[in-house]
């Protein structure tokens, strides 16, 4: 094999689909398509035994199941990168390529030129997706870094200890807080001394900052 080439291996249901395609990339530079096969257990393993670099998976209205074939083939050909043609190019449609292993992927309308650049980016770990598909993956990654970074829940407090942190947030004394809840202000140094180690903090202001980021419900 030459150095830079892209072993490919082509998967649909439709026969003419899998020629089409093989005679379509003959002349590329950089592609030799090892072969094309049905998504059957009989060509999923044949696949694994090819070692491709690229799988080239028809996902078009004819080939639904291709998403849990998908699945199949990452299990039998972990080392080939899969790429999906025949895609209504929808948010819904990219996303769940995406999350059941494909790493690119070539739009129903797209045509040879669209298809070989997307085999080379797929290998060199690039993707090209259309504005509108690139602006909601920014979206839902932004929604996932905020919901990521969402501090940790508290501790479970019991209700007094809810009670008095809230004082604390006050910035109320033992004695206070002792006054306010009508108990002995040693019976407060207490439920501090248990919400600092529950919180796992040393200093009151602290506790206080941590119920200000969940503020009580």
């Amino acid at each position: 094999m030459i150095p830079g080439e892209i072993r490919l291996i082509i998967i649909s249901s439709i026969r003419l689909v899998r020629e089409g395609l093989a005679a379509t990339l003959h002349d590329r530079d950089g592609i030799v398509v090892v072969g094309g096969v049905e998504p059957s257990p009989q060509g999923i393993a044949w696949i694994a035994d090819a070692k491709p670099d690229i799988v080239l998976v028809d996902v078009s209205e004819t080939d639904k199941d291709q998403l849990t074939a998908a699945q199949l083939i990452k299990g039998a050909s972990p080392r080939a990168k899969l790429v999906a043609f025949g895609l209504d190019e929808i948010d819904d449609s990219v996303f769940a390529c995406a999350a059941a292993g494909f790493c690119g992927y070539v739009p129903r309308e797209c045509g040879a030129h669209e298809l070989h650049r997307a085999l080379v980016d797929a290998l060199e770990g690039r993707i090209h997706c259309a504005p509108h598909i690139a602006a909601a993956m920014f979206n839902r990654l932004a929604c996932f870094l905020q919901e990521s970074g969402s501090p940790e829940p508290l501790p479970s407090l019991t209700f007094r200890e809810h009670e008095i942190l809230a004082l604390v947030q006050q910035g109320r004394s033992n004695k206070e807080i002792a006054r306010r809840l009508a108990i002995s202000s040693a019976t407060v140094k207490n439920h501090v001394h248990n919400i600092l180690q529950k919180l796992q903090v040393s200093r009151r202001a602290q506790a206080a900052a941590r119920l200000h980021v969940h503020p009580a419900n």
